[in-house]
């Protein structure tokens, strides 16, 4: 085969093997892994959640009804999979897609991609969770006419300045100071009330029920992503992440 159709030809693998809604040609870090490098590294792991098969590489398949979900949980956390940030309309310092809001999860990681979420939809994650206000943001608005104190989303539209595509440049573009400021992060994990504490900048918090956090981690894992989870539960058994000490070991006295 000619070395010139290489990159031709592991461009359609990976978009083969990509789970759909990822969007697997985005430029990446070079810490990411792609999806035939997942593949390849799920090939032959066996661990008690999945004995007689390989892990899904289309899926995650984990429930909050599952005993190792609270270890899940924190797991998730301590490898800061779930943190994210938005991206400018069209990728920030490259040439993406424009049709969505793109979600750029878990920077400078193996897991680290990027999503494309529909307007609406991303929209409302940002008015109705952030509570971000206009006088917030007096740099961005002041131009368009007088601060209110009002939600953003009163001041934006899709068509009609000061837009949502200028505002996303705004806050996501390459030279924004809030580029890697505004980004969710996770600050609690309250397993009694089922609920986790995210924050998105400064002084914005926000609560994610267990389900609704779980259906954020599913837009980056699959099982086969998660094989390392896997395979320290096994190992450590339940509680290795959620308690204190290593591997759910008491803490040693000072």
């Amino acid at each position: 085969m000619p070395q010139s159709c290489l990159p031709t030809l592991i461009g359609a693998l990976l978009v083969l093997l990509a789970p759909s809604g990822w969007a697997s040609a985005f430029p990446v870090s070079s810490a990411a892994w792609s999806a035939v490098q997942w593949e390849q590294h799920c090939r032959s792991v066996r661990t008690s959640y999945n004995p007689d098969t390989t892990l899904r590489t289309d899926r995650l398949t984990m429930s909050p009804d599952d005993p190792r979900f609270t270890d899940f949980l924190y797991w998730v956390w301590a490898n800061k999979i779930i943190e994210h940030q938005v991206e400018q309309v069209g990728g920030t310092e490259w040439k993406g897609p424009s049709d969505g809001v793109i979600f750029h999860w878990a920077p400078g990681s193996r897991w680290e991609l990027h999503t494309v979420v529909p307007f609406d939809h991303a929209t409302h994650h940002i008015v109705g969770e952030h509570g971000w206000r206009d006088n917030m943001f007096k740099d961005f608005f002041e131009p368009f006419g007088p601060i209110h104190g009002v939600s953003i989303g009163e001041r934006l539209s899709m068509d009609r300045p000061p837009t949502w595509v200028q505002f996303l440049a705004h806050i996501g573009g390459p030279d924004s100071p809030y580029y890697r400021y505004v980004f969710h992060q996770e600050s609690a994990i309250d397993p009694a009330r089922r609920i986790v504490t995210l924050v998105g900048g400064q002084g914005v918090v926000f609560e994610y029920t267990f389900e609704r956090y779980l259906a954020e981690i599913k837009e980056v894992l699959t099982d086969c992503k998660a094989y390392q989870f896997f395979q320290l539960y096994d190992q450590y058994g339940k509680g290795f992440a959620s308690r204190a000490g290593w591997a759910g070991q008491p803490l040693s006295s000072p």
